[in-house]
């Protein structure tokens, strides 16, 4: 008898949540789902289109890379810890850490998330 009481109130919950979350739709105009909120922003497509690089020289990275001003879009951005892999940075000119390369233009400092979108010319909006 709980067994059918609980199916019940678990059956109503959903029609109840089913019923807000169409009226909240109806409302707004705005849908949520799990699409909209794992799409990439303009921004971040925009930096994958470009050529940005960052040049490291570290035992920890992932320590470096939290102390960035550009953490949360670090993944559109093509990242290569000289330490380990020399040849790469020695071909590229890079003497200096952090180095950025935007589009052939080379950083040699720590950027912040304005610079970023500034020197690669995509809209942070």
């Amino acid at each position: 008898m709980k067994a059918f009481l609980m199916v019940g109130i678990l059956v109503f919950l959903v029609v109840v949540f089913f019923f807000i979350s169409s009226s909240i739709t109806k409302y707004t105009g705005f849908f949520v789902s799990s699409d909209t909120l794992n799409r990439p922003s303009d921004f971040e497509v925009c930096l994958r289109e470009k050529d940005v690089r960052l040049y490291l020289n570290s035992n920890d990275v992932a320590g470096s890379l939290k102390e960035s001003g550009v953490v949360d879009y670090l993944d559109e951005v093509d990242i290569f810890n000289c330490l380990r892999d020399n040849q790469k940075c020695l071909g590229d000119g890079v003497n200096e850490f952090p180095t950025w390369i935007i589009d052939g233009r080379k950083f040699e400092k720590d950027i912040s998330v304005y610079e970023l979108a500034d020197y690669s010319e995509c809209d942070l909006v």
